[in-house]
């Protein structure tokens, strides 16, 4: 089970929860400006916030380098076109642990969202395809996801096809191309047969989040949640 850092809502019990997956490299820590930001709207007083970090492991594309990563990088190809399968899918395993240990703490499947950056994201949207219950909504900053069938023929199920996803996408990223985000809600929309898939592109950003995407996220959320 990942470690995570966690962010107890200001008003208890909890009701609601918010799990988002950091990037390579990065730490739990590194997102929880996150439950900051959103603490300082009554909306989410009784929202609890879980910001799970990734295994250190050996980096393909980095010489091998340990670093944070939730699955190996093969190369820095911003299409992304090869996939560590394995890696991926034990991560995807540590993402519906996380949704479960929240579910058993009394929190419903539907005030739970499940969201990520770059890697973290990837994680987002796989885990929309495979958890075992529906929950409140995904989340995608700067995400990818696979389109190979291959790899979810055997883990793919379609409780989630009517759940909302908002992704979010910079038109200059380096990083993940803004293409990889557009293919995404294709494949989900298209392929998968998701009725409501959000996809933003911030024009001039690059592999990071903007004022304005926060702005587009926290109403996304409160439209997954009425709490509008």
């Amino acid at each position: 089970m990942s470690t995570a850092i966690k962010i107890a809502s200001k008003i208890q019990p909890a009701t609601h929860a918010l799990i988002v997956f950091h990037g390579l490299g990065d730490s739990g820590q590194g997102w929880s400006f996150l439950a900051s930001q959103l603490q300082n709207d009554k909306a989410f007083e009784k929202t609890d916030f879980i910001f799970p970090n990734a295994p250190t492991v050996p980096v393909t594309a980095n010489g091998g380098m340990v670093m944070p990563s939730w699955f190996d990088i093969l190369d820095w190809d911003p299409e992304m076109r090869k996939v560590d399968a394995k890696g991926y899918f034990r991560s995807i395993d540590v993402v519906a642990n996380c949704v479960k240990e929240q579910i058993e703490k009394g929190i419903m499947p539907e005030n739970i969202i499940v969201g990520g950056f770059s890697q973290g994201a990837s994680l987002s949207l796989g885990s929309s395809l495979t958890l075992p219950w529906k929950i409140g909504g995904f989340v995608s900053l700067s995400g990818f996801i696979s389109k190979d069938e291959s790899i979810w023929q055997k883990r793919k199920n379609d409780l989630n096809v009517n759940t909302p996803i908002f992704h979010g996408h910079g038109t200059w990223d380096p990083v993940v191309a803004v293409k990889k985000g557009k293919e995404a809600q294709e494949f989900f929309t298209k392929d998968c047969g998701f009725k409501d898939f959000e996809f933003h592109t911030y024009e001039g950003m690059e592999h990071s989040v903007s004022p304005e995407e926060m702005i587009d996220l926290i109403s996304f959320i409160k439209r997954a949640w009425g709490l509008q």
